[in-house]
């Protein structure tokens, strides 16, 4: 087996997936999208988004894998780095570097193997976006092509992901300058988002932008399902850092500038301004991805954690102190929990 080596400019390398931040990060729903369709179109049975992060490579994003990461030292994506262009092992049993490789001798018994390149910020090779099958194949001209533009999205997601950490930074520290006693009495203490003061502080902002820019104001009424159950089994110190993940992972899934907000309790929101029901729904749908997408780790457990959401909208100058569009989105929610809960209901 030939192992392969870092690339001449390995620290460089390095430092640019590092500014990225999303090692170690939950699924990305865009990327997981990508991942399906990619699935579909090559016909493969795996494919995935690895990043080359030191002694491991690390799955971004995976369809048809169970493992998260593998040694570095096993990689075929460690040799794919190397170089621009596509890298195709048609039989990785027939192929020396590879033949004996524990992951083509055993699990998952790697045949074919096809990686190309996706680079961070400053344009370093950091990691691929592969097509891994159990038997021999070989990639056509189109196939190929197509592997192109996957990488060509999928670096256009590491972008997105890179300029929206920058703007919640500047958020963040637009928030800093809010005088001490001012950002007690906006921001929960806990979640670090917005609670009900912050709310009503910022609507009548949102109201004004909505009226200028002609657009809906929506807000998002969720719900953690089965919380209370966590609390009671599990202490509410192990309920706390639930809370503070879910929103992490809410901040994570909605845009920059909406508003990520904890009414209280287990109880969350988010005001958007959005063209319509529709968009406001998306949003919706992400946060519920997010939410569920892993396990919440705490100490030695590992929860399934999942949320139940009713969405409203309303033109801006019916808003005035946004009672009704909340009691709207809230009685949506209770909706949503009677349904079955994990669900986005429309109100």
């Amino acid at each position: 087996m030939l192992e392969p080596m870092p690339p001449d400019n390995e620290v460089e390398r390095q430092r640019d997936l590092e500014q990225l931040h999303i090692l170690d990060t939950p699924a990305d729903p865009q990327i997981d999208a990508l991942l399906r369709i990619a699935q579909r179109l090559f016909g493969t049975r795996t494919v995935l988004v690895t990043l080359i992060d030191g002694d491991r490579q690390w799955f971004k994003g995976r369809r048809g894998m169970s493992l998260s990461e593998t040694p570095r030292r096993l990689s075929f994506c460690g040799h794919a780095i190397h170089h621009e262009a596509i890298m195709e092992v048609q039989d990785a049993l027939q192929d020396p570097r590879f033949c004996d490789n524990p992951l083509v001798q055993g699990e998952p018994h790697i045949r074919f193997y096809a990686g190309i390149p996706l680079h961070g910020p400053a344009g370093h090779r950091i990691g691929t976006f592969c097509l891994i099958d159990g038997s021999p194949r070989q990639l056509s001209e189109d196939e190929r092509q197509s592997m192109r533009d996957f990488a060509r999205l999928i670096d256009g997601v590491f972008n997105a992901l890179l300029l929206y950490r920058n703007l919640q930074k500047n958020l963040l520290g637009l928030q800093r300058e809010l005088s001490d006693a001012r950002r007690r009495a906006l921001l929960d203490p806990l979640t670090q988002l917005w609670n009900r003061e912050g709310l009503q502080q910022m609507l009548s902002s949102y109201v004004r932008r909505a009226q200028r820019e002609q657009l809906l104001v929506g807000f998002i009424y969720a719900d953690m399902d089965h919380f209370k159950r966590i609390n009671d089994e599990l202490g509410h110190g192990v309920g706390d850092q639930v809370l503070v993940e879910a929103g992490q992972r809410l901040i994570a899934a909605v845009r920059p500038q909406d508003l990520a907000i904890r009414l209280g309790g287990e109880e969350l929101g988010v005001l958007a301004l959005v063209r319509n029901h529709d968009q406001l729904a998306v949003i919706a749908e992400r946060i519920r991805n997010a939410i569920r997408a892993d396990k919440v780790v705490v100490d030695e457990h590992r929860l399934d954690v999942t949320i139940s959401l009713g969405t409203a909208v309303m033109r801006a100058d019916d808003v005035d102190q946004g009672v009704e569009l909340i009691d709207v989105a809230d009685q949506a929610l209770y909706a949503a929990k009677q349904a079955g809960r994990d669900r986005v209901v429309r109100g």
